[in-house]
């Protein structure tokens, strides 16, 4: 029974391996894919509010570039996700009286199914925290 668990378990860790990793990197060479929303505010009063909102969630902020308008983060293994990669952009548009959001969220895992829908959550917590 133990040999044949092993056994099983290997297969699983070689199919794993097989289907690659995915890194922040990979997050920001997805930028323009991802979800966009743009805000009537300046781009400080989101970009703030867009932290506090990071704060909230089980993503871990890696970097946070305020000149660039970007964040990357992860979401590191759980007992039910391989964790996610997140890259946010957040860019002023109109003069500075609007501001662009672009949140990209990548699994690092293509395989998993159980990862969560960054894009969705961070967009919700963030419309609730500029009303």
């Amino acid at each position: 029974m133990t040999i044949r668990l092993l056994g099983t378990l290997s297969i699983v860790f070689a199919i794993l391996l097989q289907s690659g990793c995915a890194t922040l990197d990979d997050a920001q060479a997805r930028r323009g894919s991802g979800k966009m929303q743009v805000y009537d505010l300046p781009r400080e009063k989101v970009w703030n509010s867009l932290l506090e909102v990071l704060g909230t969630t089980s993503l871990n902020i890696v970097s946070a570039d305020e000149s660039k308008g970007e964040i990357l983060a992860r979401r590191k293994l759980t007992w039910f996700s391989f964790g996610e990669n997140v890259a946010i952009y957040v860019e002023a548009l109109e003069g500075g009286t609007s501001t662009r959001v672009e949140v990209v969220n990548v699994k690092r895992v293509e395989t998993n199914k159980n990862s969560l829908d960054w894009e969705t959550r961070i967009f919700t917590k963030l419309d609730r925290a500029l009303k």
